[in-house]
């Protein structure tokens, strides 16, 4: 959307307020170029709140119509939601790194390529970890793996 609306030299409204209106003290001419300013401003402003809206479905239109009086503040408020989103996303899949454990239902193979699949989620969605952090989750699953596999192989000795 945003290069969309930079392309229609409309992005600018999403980054600067409205200019101010000139006071009595501004020079004639001044004047009347900040108000030109702000007129083109606020066409602006109307239609970038208006290409935003019309991106979104009726619930949410009519909801941000209401609610938001400028581009900027729709913008914003779309994109606090969006971060608030990305960070939970990323809670839920270091979680899954974390938490992922190696059974023995499934071949080894398959297994290894679920938890790279997490680890690619992760560098995808640009999550920086400490590579000792890897090495650590690593071997706590394989780990995991292992003492289940002495403790099969210790019941076959002892049949």
């Amino acid at each position: 959307m945003k290069f969309f609306l930079r392309r229609l030299k409309l992005a600018y409204v999403l980054e600067k307020l409205c200019p101010e209106a000139p006071s009595s003290e501004v020079a004639m001419d001044e004047a009347t170029l900040i108000k030109e300013q702000i007129d083109k401003w606020q066409d602006d402003d109307y239609l970038c709140k208006n290409y935003i809206l019309g991106g979104m479905s009726k619930k949410y239109y009519d909801q941000y119509y209401n609610k938001c009086k400028f581009a900027k503040e729709i913008w914003d408020t779309l994109k606090s939601i969006h971060l608030a989103n990305e960070a939970s996303s990323k809670k839920f899949l270091i979680s899954n790194y974390m938490e992922f454990k190696m059974v023995d239902d499934k071949s080894i193979t398959e297994q290894v390529q679920e938890f790279q699949l997490l680890a690619n989620k992760m560098v995808i969605s640009e999550i920086a970890l400490d590579e000792n952090f890897h090495v650590g989750v690593i071997v706590s699953n394989f780990l995991h793996l292992g003492r289940s596999t002495e403790a099969n192989s210790d019941t076959r000795r002892k049949i």
